[in-house]
């Protein structure tokens, strides 16, 4: 079963042809807003270590045509010296939760949130992926985006739908908000494809300007930014290679074939992945080689169920020989399914010392 036509993804063009097909231009860079810095913390990792530990600040801008502000966390080395540090975007996932996104992957001045500890423990072993990514030496800025945490749809913006689907439950009041979150992305999904756009050229454009905001943060070094992300991170990493250069990148369980997607795991799949047009012009791993020859590290979960075992096999086979045997690919597999555990973070933080 296949769903691309290999001569509407030439070589020569593909990244405009995948821009074009996410319904944006080949130039999305709108320049850096203004950014507000707020409070600042220190957090000590380690008790018999002098000034170990991760120092935050949290900042905040507004998306050029957007009303809702941007929230984010700029998380360093306590010990850092006077050198630019190298840094990495960390782009937080789907999870399945919108209420909250950068607080996922990174804990801000009040420390961790309690509503998402199971979740953390499920997912990502317990951990913040943040601050192994700071414990590495890397600057790290982590983002809310739409519609997730500080971007997220607020409740009475919902349509009716939304709300029936999540009133008609017995839940709390967070549980109702991801039910009528989940309902209403397909509606996103569908306005965003009626109007040539696609939700993924929104999520991207947000991401761009995180980019940006990265590159022109004092102390950090624009030259050795890499970006990172797990499941729908992981394709909101996917698309920003299509669009932007970085020094390196991590995708962690976000790799197969729209072939396997449609063979029976596309209701788990993010609309991040599923943008209308795009199977026609280029297969996933295509995408993702249109950052070629930026350094790519990719990761695989042997039991994911979110892909079948050939579906990832078949993407890994398509980008190595887009990637022509040059070492600027790797790939891992893993044991276990569709998690970011804590040998895979070990091992992406490790990668990416080694390439930014």
């Amino acid at each position: 079963m296949g769903t691309h036509d290999e001569r509407g993804c030439p070589r020569s063009d593909r990244r405009a042809a995948i821009l074009r097909a996410l319904g944006s231009t080949p130039d999305l860079h709108e320049g850096t807003p203004h950014v507000a810095f707020g409070r600042t913390w220190h957090v000590d990792t380690a008790a018999d270590t002098e000034n170990s530990g991760v120092d935050g600040i949290e900042l905040t801008w507004t998306v050029p045509g957007e009303t809702a502000p941007t929230e984010a966390w700029l998380l360093t080395p306590a010990n850092r010296t006077d050198r630019d540090l190298p840094a990495v975007l960390l782009l937080h996932a789907h999870d399945g939760i919108k209420f909250h996104g950068k607080e996922k992957v990174a804990d801000g001045p009040d420390g961790p949130i309690a509503a998402l500890s199971d979740m953390r423990r499920r997912g990502y072993d317990g951990r913040s992926v943040a601050a192994g990514l700071v414990a590495a030496g890397f600057a790290v800025l982590v983002h809310d985006v739409f519609p997730w945490g500080s971007r997220r749809v607020a409740w009475e913006d919902f349509p009716e739908r939304a709300k029936k689907a999540a009133g008609a439950s017995a839940l709390d009041s967070s549980a109702r908000y991801e039910v009528a979150a989940r309902e209403h992305e397909h509606g996103l999904a569908k306005t965003a494809a009626l109007t040539g756009s696609s939700l993924a050229r929104q999520v991207l454009r947000e991401d761009l300007v995180a980019l940006e905001v990265l590159r022109g943060i004092p102390g950090v070094d624009a030259s050795r930014i890499g970006v990172a992300g797990f499941s729908g991170g992981g394709a909101r990493v996917a698309h920003l290679l299509a669009a932007a250069e970085v020094k390196a990148a991590v995708i962690t369980a976000m790799m197969s074939t729209f072939a396997d997607v449609a063979d029976g795991h596309a209701d788990d799949t993010t609309w991040l992945m599923i943008t209308p047009g795009l199977p026609a012009v280029c297969d996933w791993p295509d995408v993702v080689a249109s950052g070629f020859p930026t350094p790519l590290l990719v990761q695989f979960a042997r039991r994911d169920s979110h892909f079948g075992p050939k579906g990832m096999s078949d993407a890994e086979a398509a980008l190595q020989h887009a990637y022509g045997g040059s070492d600027a690919l790797t790939t891992q597999w893993f044991e276990g399914g569709h998690v970011f555990t804590s040998d895979m973070q070990d091992a992406a933080a490790a990668w990416l010392g080694r390439m930014v």
